[in-house]
């Protein structure tokens, strides 16, 4: 009987040893599917209010309420991570970001964007910038070119 209940615990030790790692690769496969692909070409329109010293608008005392068109190109994604380019008609800074699902998270030179990917091909993006020289609040929703 010793015997029996011996082989018993190795059998099942040795088909939890063989099960795991599959399932680990299992979970990492589906995680990985799960990140959306946010490289291309994506043009927006932003509703903001800002005041100070801005990179893409004219200087302001006061609080401004402004409208602008933007390009963001994400031509790098490794995963969760991506890097690119946020243009206006004035400036373009470097952006970098990450995937928590479908929820996104960017930084550039002084500003933090919160987002979510809604669509396939669509996203809304929140900018905040907070500083001595300049303070904005703004929201974005772009859409990405059909073809990707």
């Amino acid at each position: 009987m010793i015997r029996f209940r011996a082989a018993l615990v190795a059998c099942l030790a040795c088909c939890i040893l063989v099960a795991v790692p599959a399932l680990a690769k299992e979970h990492k496969e589906k995680k990985e599917k799960d990140v959306p692909d946010v490289t291309g070409v994506w043009k927006g329109a932003s509703d903001t209010v800002a005041m100070g010293k801005l990179g893409h608008a004219d200087a302001t005392d006061a609080p401004k309420f402004l409208h602008a068109d933007w390009t963001l190109t994400i031509d790098k994604q490794d995963g969760p991570s991506f890097s690119g380019t946020k243009a206006s008609a004035k400036a373009k800074e470097t952006v970098l970001g990450v995937l928590d699902g479908h929820k996104i998270y960017m930084v550039d030179d002084d500003g933090t964007y919160i987002g979510q990917v809604t669509g396939k091909n669509t996203m809304v993006v929140k900018y905040l910038e907070a500083g001595k020289d300049s303070k904005v609040a703004s929201i974005t929703h772009y859409r990405r070119d059909e073809n990707k």
